[in-house]
């Protein structure tokens, strides 16, 4: 499949919206969760959040449940599609537990577990730099960035302004600053992708990489011109492909990362998988395409062993048909 170039839209957002009104009036009820009930308890509260929610818009875990179902429920008679979708949708609900506990004076300080930390000094042992690639799982976005501060990695993140709880102007002014604050302690520095002026953020990050510095960049499909169609548990996913592309303007390794729970709901692993092969000559778009699709690969192998973690069943392209695979893992 080629590299979709897709038109550059104007940065337009609402300036508020319904669901931050919605927000506004959840927040001081997580945030009091956050910092008064013990995280081993988070992940049986979020379910019932959750199940609260879906009694009134079960919209979204509709989504969710029917791609999971088609893709890792065919051959398993005990398969619950709404079971399945609360899960996931709890997990993002924890994540956001998370973030609030970490702004308060204790922290937040799980049982972190990196690994494939030499893939990264490798990379950085090379001089040209390191692009982190990284799944989109729902406990990445912390996570993985304090796991690395913790082991002494300066880490610059690429992200954009409505990174965060909410799309709207007001919402990001007031509500987003919560999370990227938290993420901002774990960083040497963020870099803030404007739609209209898209050639700044492309600048910093090679100054980033030119000083053989690690940049990291969350996998998926919400920024960026060049996007790869690539095949993942028998859909397309769609991927922008700035890290590969970056990482081949600058010579830099790409180094995809993925961060899973484990099943004893304590630890959580922060995984450095080893450096993806973005051909320096030749077709361009080939060697996108070619490393977008290597991630691919490496990213089913996660979600079959942690499918409720995924954050992007409902942007999974599934076909009329699917051949159901070999076991329900």
């Amino acid at each position: 499949m080629v590299i979709e170039r897709r038109k550059r839209a104007p940065a337009s957002r609402p300036w508020i919206t319904l669901d931050d009104a919605k927000l506004a009036a959840a927040l001081p009820l997580l945030w009091a969760f956050a910092l008064t009930i013990p995280e081993r308890r988070w992940r049986a509260l979020c379910h019932r959040l959750e199940s609260i929610r879906a009694g009134i818009d079960a919209s979204d875990l509709e989504r969710v449940g029917h791609a999971a179902e088609r893709i890792i429920g065919a051959p398993c008679a005990s398969f619950e599609r709404r079971a399945f979708a609360l899960e996931a949708a709890a997990g993002a609900t924890e994540h956001n537990l998370q973030v609030l506990r970490s702004r308060s004076r204790s922290g937040w300080n799980p049982l972190l577990q990196l690994e494939g930390t030499h893939h990264l000094d490798a990379a950085l042992a090379a001089g040209s730099g390191a692009v982190l690639w990284v799944a989109h799982f729902c406990f990445h976005a912390l996570a993985t960035k304090k796991a690395l501060r913790d082991a002494g990695y300066r880490v610059w993140h690429l992200s954009r302004p409505e990174h965060g709880f909410s799309r709207s102007t007001v919402g990001i002014a007031l509500f987003n600053r919560i999370r990227t604050a938290a993420e901002g302690e774990q960083l040497a520095g963020r870099i803030v992708f404007d739609r209209d002026m898209p050639g700044a953020a492309a600048v910093a990050a090679k100054r980033v990489l030119a000083r053989n510095g690690i940049l990291s960049i969350t996998a998926g499909d919400w920024e960026g011109q060049r996007i790869a169609g690539i095949d993942v548990c028998g859909g397309k996913l769609r991927l922008a492909v700035g890290a590969p592309r970056l990482a081949r303007l600058n010579r830099a390794a790409l180094l995809p990362v993925f961060t899973v729970r484990e099943a004893d709901q304590q630890t959580i692993r922060v995984v450095i998988e080893p450096a993806l092969a973005v051909p320096m000559g030749g077709d361009a778009d080939a060697a996108l395409q070619g490393a977008a699709q290597a991630f691919g690969r490496v990213l089913e192998g996660y979600i079959r062993r942690y499918p409720a973690q995924w954050r992007d069943w409902a942007r999974l392209e599934l076909p009329a048909a699917i051949a159901p695979p070999g076991d329900c893992r």
